[in-house]
């Protein structure tokens, strides 16, 4: 994928905004909902929107779920997330 999340669009927040902001911008840019990467990712729905909003700070084991699901390193995540 060529696509670069922006992490700092969260108007360089804490971790937990700019992880949802990369989560979210990574979800959009391969066109998916909520919803279809909740399933991708074995998680809730409402759980990923809480992310995405940086109401919930996921633990490392969903941060693998969610990275597997977007189908990217869990490293290349987390190192958008610090750019």
């Amino acid at each position: 994928m060529h696509y670069k999340p922006r992490a700092r669009d969260a108007g360089g927040g804490n971790v937990s905004e700019q992880f949802g902001v990369v989560v979210r911008q990574l979800r959009e840019a391969r066109g998916w909902s909520q919803e279809r990467l909740a399933g991708r990712a074995e998680l809730n729905r409402s759980y990923m929107g809480e992310i995405e909003r940086a109401a919930a700070m996921p633990s490392l084991a969903t941060a693998v779920k969610l990275a597997h699901a977007l189908e990217v390193p869990l490293s290349q995540l987390i190192s958008w997330c610090e750019q």
